[in-house]
């Protein structure tokens, strides 16, 4: 039941499998004298009814301290903070604030972690997981959910009919961490990373977070950082790249999926994009197209050969032994970059940590 096929096209069944045969196994050793196991099996429940009991519902309705009689929706997740919409490719976006503004409750997470959602309209046993997209430093906490099975479609054609009314969401996290020290400026100042279609989930939020300590933060040893993204259409980028408007620029007030230096930088920026269009062709009346014209390849895929051996060059002129790579995406993907990273280790005597995450759509 733990193959990654049944566990990705078949969640609902492998959980409640799991359920279950906890519970068998539990109530057998019972009955056979292990009562012992017992004594292992209530921290767990300690800390599930911590976690998807009261954390969940101090999300959702505050702290006993911060919560004001007149009010029923108090937490930083209340069903008045949170805005759902539907966006291009069947994506849906959930977003809440870090921190609610009148009451200084906080959502607190790090780049690349992940929380489990319940939607009770949808059903108030089913909790999945999915990527944080937004940094840390980042005002505005969100989830970039794709409709690719049957809760995620539930929650598509209920966004689609939501109309700005509030609704109810639980959130366990933040959990996870990315496996490799993207903190330590003694070891990487060169990063490369790569996604996959709605992949680009985490990739967005540590790409966002590494723009935020380079230029915000001034940390100067962040010396360049390429992002490839690879999708089937447009579709897919459209869902992450604010409001544009008929001159291709983005529309006063939007939420852009990116910081904008990132797509606007100099020549001597530490950020470089690439975005490779597998699907379609140019449409240059598209006011995406036009915005990111210089940034598009249509109709190829990426060379992460050329791209890791470029960084890791780079990184021994730089005095550098180690280049952080991440990668999140199709299997296919995944393993192209991680069969690159470890040749490459070899050839160019520089280190390539490897950070991988699954994703298949």
């Amino acid at each position: 039941m733990s193959l990654n096929f049944i566990r990705r096209q078949f969640f609902e069944i492998f959980m409640k499998t799991h359920w279950i045969l906890f519970l068998i196994v539990v109530i057998v050793g019972v009955i056979h004298g292990a009562a012992l196991a017992l004594v292992g099996v209530v921290p767990w429940l300690v800390d599930l009814v911590f976690r998807l009991v009261y954390r969940a519902r101090i999300y959702n309705n505050g702290t006993f301290f911060k919560k004001k009689k007149s009010t029923t929706s108090m937490g930083v997740i209340a069903s008045d903070q949170v805005s759902v919409a539907t966006l291009h490719g069947s994506i849906t976006r959930i977003s809440f604030p870090r921190v609610r503004k009148d009451t200084g409750e906080m959502f607190e997470f790090q780049a690349g972690q992940y929380a489990f959602l319940c939607i009770p309209t949808i059903s108030r046993l089913q909790w999945h997981p999915f990527t944080i997209s937004s940094a840390p430093h980042e005002d505005v906490v969100s989830f970039y959910i794709k409709a690719s099975g049957d809760w995620t479609n539930k929650l598509f054609e209920l966004a689609s009919k939501n109309d700005g009314a509030p609704l109810d969401i639980l959130v366990d996290g933040a959990y996870g961490r990315v496996s490799i020290d993207l903190e330590n400026p003694e070891i990487y100042a060169h990063f490369a990373l790569f996604a996959g279609g709605i992949g680009v989930t985490p990739m967005r939020s540590i790409l966002n977070w590494l723009h935020y300590e380079r230029y915000t933060l001034d940390r100067s040893e962040i010396q360049t950082v390429r992002f490839t993204w690879a999708v089937p259409n447009l579709d897919v980028i459209k869902a992450f790249m604010g409001n544009i408007d008929a001159n291709g620029e983005e529309s006063a007030g939007s939420a852009g999926y990116f910081a904008q230096e990132i797509f606007h930088g100099d020549v001597n920026s530490a950020f470089h994009s690439e975005f490779y269009v597998t699907e379609g062709v140019r449409d240059i009346e598209d006011p995406v197209d036009q915005q990111l014209s210089q940034y598009l390849h249509y109709g190829s895929r990426f060379d992460c050969i050329e791209i890791l051996r470029e960084l890791g060059e780079q990184a021994k002129r730089d005095g550098k032994d180690h280049v952080a790579v991440l990668v999140c995406g199709p299997a296919s993907m995944v393993r192209a970059v991680l069969d690159t990273s470890m040749t490459l280790s070899k050839v160019i005597n520089v280190k390539f940590d490897v950070h991988f995450e699954l994703f298949e759509l």
